[in-house]
């Protein structure tokens, strides 16, 4: 006979109610049951809670992450700022690099130094750079070796401009020079009709030196300053009749004798081309004709090495 668990009820008057329930052998399968049933809730816990630490550590490594990522970014900018440092400075440096090569080839100035080198120019930094600069000291490594390189190229425009500088002096001072030295002829038309250096007078038929040469020309024909200057004399000199002087600065003078009218007052400036006065024969003279020296600290030169091969011939008669 099987045993089953019998439940006693008190009722209302005091008298027991006999209930027969469940059989031993269903309580004893019910309990295993239930056993296993708290281990799976037991285990559903303790699994719950792993997902919630586990999740707690994923948060947190989600921010390290999101943190790494922005300082990654960081890194990116700083990196790319520098590359745009080093683009510029490059392209500054090949622009300076190829004026000077022109202004040196038009002016025939080379640069005994030499080249300052080829510049390269570089471009946006790739994807692959988070991979390359992971690591703090790779990244700080990275970056002593970017500003390395922007001081470098910082010292080469320093040395080119400096180049430059003394580049320009020397072309101002040539230029300066060109513009003083007389390079034109002082007449247009006419010829040398006596030159530079010893000759026979035509006064005295002694041996005598010539100053400067005569060019002859018609009375009253224009004649020009040979170069930019200021006038330091105008007036009667002596035999060189009515003349006019012009300093044109670094020892460079100029004189123009036996003028018919003088165009031009003492301590005017003067240009080269512009009209000084006129052919004419004031002072000592045979005939029309222009007495044109050049000085050089004020030692007469042969002023025929300074005019252009058109009036450096001789009377074609």
């Amino acid at each position: 006979m099987q045993e089953r668990l019998t439940l006693l009820i008190y009722n209302e008057g005091g008298s027991f109610v006999r209930l027969k329930l469940l059989s031993k052998r269903f309580l004893k399968i019910s309990g295993v049951i239930g056993v296993f049933g708290l281990l799976i809730f037991g285990f559903i816990l303790v699994d719950y809670g792993y997902m919630k630490y586990r999740s707690f550590q994923s948060g947190d490594l989600k921010t390290e992450v999101h943190n790494l990522q922005s300082e990654l970014k960081s890194r990116k900018k700083q990196i790319e700022a520098f590359y745009t440092r080093i683009d510029s400075l490059q392209l500054k440096l090949i622009k300076l690099n190829q004026l000077e090569q022109e202004i040196r080839s038009f002016t025939g100035i080379h640069n005994d130094a030499g080249d300052i080198g080829d510049y390269g120019v570089g471009g946006n930094i790739s994807d692959d750079t988070d991979k390359e600069i992971c690591t703090a000291e790779v990244y700080n490594n990275f970056l002593e070796n970017m500003d390395a390189d922007v001081e470098r190229m910082d010292q080469q425009a320093g040395d080119q401009s400096e180049g430059f500088q003394a580049l320009w002096s020397t072309l101002r001072e040539i230029k300066a020079i060109q513009q003083v030295t007389p390079t034109m002829q002082p007449l247009e038309g006419g010829w040398i009709s006596s030159g530079f250096g010893f000759r026979k007078s035509p006064f005295t038929n002694q041996r005598e030196f010539h100053s400067g040469l005569d060019i002859a020309a018609h009375k009253g024909a224009p004649v020009r300053a040979t170069a930019n200057g200021t006038v330091s004399f105008a007036g009667c000199r002596g035999n060189l009749g009515k003349a006019v002087f012009v300093n044109h600065g670094f020892g460079i003078k100029t004189r123009y004798g036996h003028l018919s009218k003088l165009r031009v007052k003492e301590g005017q400036k003067v240009k080269r081309g512009d009209v000084i006065g006129e052919v004419g024969s004031t002072g000592r003279s045979t005939g029309p004709h222009l007495h044109y020296e050049v000085r050089l600290n004020d030692i007469p030169v042969n002023a025929e090495k300074y005019m252009s091969a058109y009036l450096a011939n001789k009377d074609p008669s």
